[in-house]
């Protein structure tokens, strides 16, 4: 294990959960990360509107309420305390995200929705409406839980929003390996078209690799952090399949980015990276919100 960075922990944690198998990876994760962090621990669970009688949901809300307590505590026996267990009816999105900020939880955490979800993220999913339409930071599980996130791939454009992720995948993995990961480009194709000697386009390839290496390691000393403590990758190449290419190289257990959030629009992820990380890597993918 490494030396943790010094940083703060997580501290309020909601895991949202629909029962199926593939939330059954979200609430494990959620179980262990608030163990590791001593956080407070919220599980919700979402019904739908349409259940009869209020003696029926009544009962239904209370099975439910006890299968997710007997769940956490076989997880993580001191849980058994610590733990609120919350099951409300309404739009899944909707209470969870509302529910998110009356809690003012650090981050949220749920399922992905397997191998359809990794392959085509599906525009109207309950996943896919969080991360786009929530103000907290969502952390969607693919696999299952093997202790603490051992190494973190985080993809920045040097942004003010990359470090702001950078801020947030540190405090949920205080103790791993980060490998920081640039993407850049240039104008290499119309240097080609324009008949420029090789040798030429690849010196002026060098040249912008080494300017986004010094870029990579201001990026890094501006928030106080050491060079060092780091693992720094330039590639040449567009940012969505640089990114999945390094992790499939790599295999990280989480993938970090920031989303291309934008005041006023509802799909704020559309066409983003974010949105290609989320569909195409198969592991962990943390994504972090513009600062509101």
């Amino acid at each position: 294990m490494r030396e943790p960075h010094n940083v703060s922990l997580l501290s309020r944690i909601l895991g949202a959960t629909d029962l199926s198998p593939r939330a059954v990876k979200a609430v494990a994760r959620a179980v262990q990360l608030a163990d590791e962090h001593r956080a407070t621990l919220t599980i919700l669970h979402v019904l739908p509107d349409a259940l009869g009688d209020e003696a029926s949901k009544r009962q239904i809300v209370l099975q439910v309420e006890q299968y997710l307590h007997r769940k956490v505590i076989k997880l993580s026996p001191d849980r058994e305390k610590t733990v609120s267990i919350e099951v409300t009816t309404g739009t899944a999105f909707v209470e969870i995200i509302r529910r998110a900020r009356e809690k003012a939880v650090d981050i949220i955490l749920v399922g992905a929705h397997g191998e359809q979800f990794i392959n085509k993220l599906l525009f109207g999913t309950t996943v896919e409406r969080i991360v786009r339409r929530g103000d907290r930071p969502v952390l969607v599980v693919k696999r299952r839980v093997r202790g603490p996130y051992r190494t973190v791939l985080m993809a920045t454009d040097f942004s003010d929003q990359s470090g702001e992720a950078l801020a947030l995948a540190m405090r949920v993995a205080p103790s791993a390996k980060y490998v920081l990961l640039h993407a850049y480009q240039g104008i290499e194709q119309q240097l080609w078209r324009s008949d420029f000697r090789k040798s030429d386009i690849l010196r002026y390839r060098r040249e912008l690799a080494n300017q986004s290496q010094e870029k990579l390691k201001h990026f890094i000393r501006k928030r106080g952090l050491d060079n060092t403590s780091f693992v720094r990758l330039v590639r040449y190449g567009r940012a969505p399949q640089v990114i999945s290419s390094a992790a499939r190289r790599l295999r990280p257990d989480l993938v970090a980015v920031g989303s291309a959030g934008r005041t006023g629009l509802p799909h704020v992820l559309l066409g983003s990276v974010a949105e290609h990380v989320l569909r195409e890597v198969s592991c962990d993918v943390l994504v972090a919100r513009p600062a509101r």
